[in-house]
């Protein structure tokens, strides 16, 4: 083998490594209850925020190609403040930033393995909201670089984006994530990573999110645990409907596992609502997205 063959095969090997779990199956304890600011509220605003898995770049009878435009009418119909997806290949990534370019600005535009693949961008109303910080990190023990974590079946990312209100100076959190969908412990640690690090922010955060969990789930009671509220039961006019669909006609064939959370700077929620729009004859992506009406306090 030759030394530049060697190389080669290092330097994959390098860039392969930071994806292998270190092989923790024992769940982490809950997490810590948030420290509640112990002053009156400054301001209060209402956000409208939205979660939508889009499939990722499937052929066949449900190809991209087919259902692009669906995405973008269902986004534009809705328009919400800011809006988290799932599943976002950069077959999806690429187009929806030019498409979407003059009403919404984005953030955490990466994939899961080395900028690529499935990722969780968020967009943001570029009129409204300017993007004062962003990062990503991925729902495993090295949180830091590209990694699978614990039992989990593929690397997980999550995306967060700090927004100002360009008119009043109110900032608020979003957070975005998609997790694992076979490993149980790795769904738990990965809700358990997200409540710790919306409190470690300290603002008013929103969390959007295919959390693959039910609603009465432990990763949900995590989430719970660390000062996080459903927004599917917070709100005053709510649709509990299934958000899977899966394409399947079956009678009773769905289940909830898409969500928008508040943390505990929520006040209150006017409406939580699955919107199940038909584009060409054909929902946009096997999911529904789900959308709140959010009222936060700084």
């Amino acid at each position: 083998m030759t030394e530049r063959t060697m190389n080669l095969l290092r330097n994959s090997l390098e860039r392969l490594l930071p994806l292998t779990s270190l092989g923790n199956k024992e769940p982490h304890s809950p997490p810590e209850p948030p420290a509640i600011p112990a002053r009156p509220d400054s301001m209060t605003r209402e956000l409208k925020v939205m979660s939508f898995n889009v499939l990722t770049s499937t052929g066949g009878e449900h190809a991209l190609r087919k259902r692009y435009g669906g995405v973008v009418q269902t986004i534009l119909n809705e328009l919400p403040d800011s809006l988290g997806l799932q599943e976002a290949h950069e077959l999806w990534r690429i187009p929806l930033v030019k498409d979407l370019g003059n009403t919404y600005g984005v953030a955490c535009n990466v994939g899961r393995v080395f900028g690529l693949h499935e990722g969780t961008p968020i967009f943001y109303r570029k009129d409204k909201y300017e993007l004062v910080r962003e990062g990503v990190f991925w729902l495993s023990e090295r949180p830091e670089i590209a990694s699978i974590g614990w039992d989990a079946a593929c690397p997980r990312i999550a995306g967060w984006a700090v927004l100002q209100e360009k008119a009043s100076g109110f900032q608020f959190a979003h957070f975005n994530t998609h997790l694992d969908h076979k490993g149980e412990v790795a769904m738990v640690n990965g809700a358990r990573l997200m409540a710790d690090r919306i409190n470690a922010l300290g603002l008013p955060a929103v969390l959007t999110g295919d959390l693959n969990c039910g609603p009465d789930s432990l990763p949900m009671e995590y989430l719970m645990t660390g000062g996080l509220t459903d927004l599917r039961f917070a709100a005053v006019d709510s649709d509990e409907g299934v958000t899977f669909h899966g394409y399947r006609n079956t009678e009773g064939f769905g289940s909830v596992i898409d969500y928008v959370y508040a943390n505990h700077y929520l006040r209150s929620c006017a409406g939580f609502k699955v919107i199940r729009d038909i584009y060409d004859g054909m929902y946009p992506s096997d999911h529904f997205a789900v959308c709140a009406r959010v009222t936060m306090a700084n």
